[in-house]
C-alpha cells in the first residue's frame, strides 16, 4: 500500500489533480491511460473544502482546510492506495497541521507547481515543510497556462525546482507534466489530463 501525498502552494491544483483522477476511475477511463490497470474507488473525502470571504469581503473563495483524501484499489493485486491533498495555505494553523500530518505519513510524495505563478512564493511553501523523504516526485500542472514557447519555460522550471530540492539534499526521482482540469480550447488537454492518471498510477501501482 502506498499513501501519496500532494503537497503544494495555494492554487496550484492539488484538488483539481484529485477529483480528475477520481473522474478516470469512476468512468473507466483508467485502463486506457499509459500503464492502466483497473482499479476501483474505495472512499473519497472531499469535505476538507471550505467557501471563506475573500479580502474581507462579501466575495467568497473556496479553500482546502483540512487534507482531501481518495482511497482506491487495484481490482487483480487487491492492493489499496491513499492518496492525500491537503491545503496550501500554510498561514491558517489547521491547515499547516494538516500539512505537517501528510508529509509525516506519506510514503511517496508529489511536490505541485503550478505554471501560471512564479516560482519564488511556491519554493517558499516548502521551506516551511520539515519532514521530507530523500526523493521525491515533482509535478508541474496547469500547463495549458503557459504561454509562448510551452517546452522551453518547461525546462526552465524544471532546473530550477531541481536545483531548490537539491539545496535541500533532496533528489527529484521524475517530473510530470499535467493538466488537472477539462479545459475548453486545450488542444493537448486529453494528453495533460491522462498524464494525471499516469502520474499516480506509477507512483502507487509500480513501487
Amino acid at each position: 500500500m502506498v499513501n501519496l501525498g500532494l503537497l503544494g502552494d495555494v492554487s496550484t491544483g492539488k484538488t483539481s489533480i484529485l477529483r480528475l483522477f477520481v473522474r478516470y476511475l469512476n468512468k473507466g477511463e483508467i485502463e486506457k491511460v499509459k500503464g492502466g490497470k483497473k482499479c476501483t474507488v474505495v472512499k473519497t473525502d472531499f469535505s476538507g473544502e471550505a467557501t471563506i470571504p475573500k479580502g474581507g469581503g462579501t466575495e467568497k473563495e473556496t479553500k482546502t482546510i483540512h487534507p482531501n483524501r481518495v482511497v482506491f484499489r487495484e481490482t487483480e493485486s487487491k492492493r489499496a492506495h491513499t492518496i492525500f491533498a491537503p491545503g496550501g495555505d500554510r498561514e491558517r494553523a489547521v491547515v499547516k497541521m494538516g500539512i505537517i500530518t501528510i508529509s509525516r505519513i506519506a510514503t511517496q510524495i508529489i511536490a505541485v507547481f503550478s505554471c501560471d505563478k512564479e516560482l519564488a512564493p511556491q519554493f517558499e511553501f516548502f521551506n516551511d515543510v520539515r519532514f521530507f523523504p530523500e526523493k521525491i516526485f515533482v509535478c508541474i500542472n496547469k500547463f495549458d497556462l503557459l504561454e509562448g514557447n510551452k517546452e522551453k519555460k518547461i525546462e526552465e522550471m524544471k532546473k530550477k525546482i531541481t536545483t531548490f530540492f537539491k539545496e535541500r539534499k533532496i533528489g527529484v526521482i521524475e517530473f510530470f507534466i499535467t493538466c488537472g482540469e477539462i479545459v475548453d480550447g486545450f488542444a493537448d488537454v486529453e494528453t495533460y489530463n491522462n498524464a494525471v492518471a499516469e502520474m499516480i498510477l506509477n507512483i502507487t501501482t509500480t513501487q
